[in-house]
C-alpha cells in the first residue's frame, strides 16, 4: 500500500523527495504498525560516493504519536544504488583515461587509444568475510583473450562502518549497482534533522566530500 498524501508530507518535511509503501491490513496501519515498509529518499550523499538513491527498508514499523512522534523500527536494511550517470559523470571530472560500465551481473572495465580497444574487463564485486572481492569474468588485451584471468581474485578491505551498520550484499543491475547495509533495530523521534542524524549514527563517512 501507499500514499501520495504520506508522500508529499514526508517529502515537505524532510526537505527530499521520498516516496514510502507497506504492505499488511489498513486497520494495523491506522494503529501505527507498519509491515514490510519500504521508504525511498532521492539526493542523499552515503559513504563519499554519489549514489542515486537510498531505499529504508523494515520488516515492521511501530509509529507512536506525540509531541514529537516517536518510530522504532525491527529488521531495518539501507540499499544504496549508483547510476551509470553517477559514474560517467566523476570519470569526466577526473579526466580516467578508461570507461567503466555497470553492466548485468558485473563492472566492465575499458581502455582504448586513438578508437582502438587495447583492454576489456568483466569483474564481478562481491562480499566475503569483511572484504570486496573483485572476480574477473572476462579480459582481453588487444584482442586477445585471457582465459585464466577467472582464476585470479583481488581482495579489498571493505570501508569502516559504524558498529550497527554491516554491508551484507552487492546486486549488479544493468546501467546501476545495488550496496544492501543490514542495520541494528533502532528507533528515533520524528523531528527536523532526522536524516542526519541517521546517516552519523549508522554511515559516519557519509559526509565526506566525494573528490579525485
Amino acid at each position: 500500500m501507499r500514499s501520495d498524501a504520506i508522500d508529499q508530507l514526508l517529502s515537505s518535511y524532510l526537505k527530499l523527495p521520498a516516496r514510502v509503501s507497506w504492505e499488511g491490513a489498513l486497520a494495523d496501519s491506522v494503529r501505527g504498525v507498519f509491515e514490510g515498509v519500504r521508504l525511498e529518499l532521492a539526493g542523499v550523499a552515503i559513504l563519499a560516493l554519489p549514489f542515486d538513491r537510498l531505499v529504508l527498508r523494515a520488516d515492521r514499523f511501530q509509529f507512536t504519536p506525540g509531541l514529537p512522534a516517536r518510530f522504532e523500527t525491527t529488521k531495518p536494511r539501507l540499499e544504496v544504488s549508483i547510476d551509470q550517470r553517477q559514474i560517467d559523470r566523476w570519470l569526466r571530472r577526473v579526466r580516467a583515461p578508461f570507461e567503466l560500465r555497470l553492466i548485468e551481473g558485473a563492472i566492465e572495465f575499458r581502455m582504448d587509444y586513438l578508437g582502438l580497444p587495447l583492454g576489456r574487463t568483466e569483474t564481478e564485486l562481491r562480499i566475503r568475510r569483511g572484504w570486496f572481492v573483485l572476480r574477473p569474468k572476462k579480459a582481453e588485451f588487444l584482442g586477445v583473450r585471457n582465459r585464466l584471468i577467472s582464476l585470479f581474485r583481488t581482495y579489498i578491505p571493505l570501508p569502516r562502518l559504524a558498529p550497527q551498520t554491516r554491508l551484507t550484499g552487492i546486486q549488479h543491475f544493468d546501467g546501476s549497482l545495488c550496496l544492501e547495509l543490514t542495520l541494528d533495530d533502532f528507533s528515533d523521534v520524528i523531528t527536523p534533522g532526522l536524516v542526519d542524524r541517521l546517516k552519523r549514527r549508522f554511515l559516519p563517512l557519509s559526509d565526506r566530500p566525494f573528490t579525485r
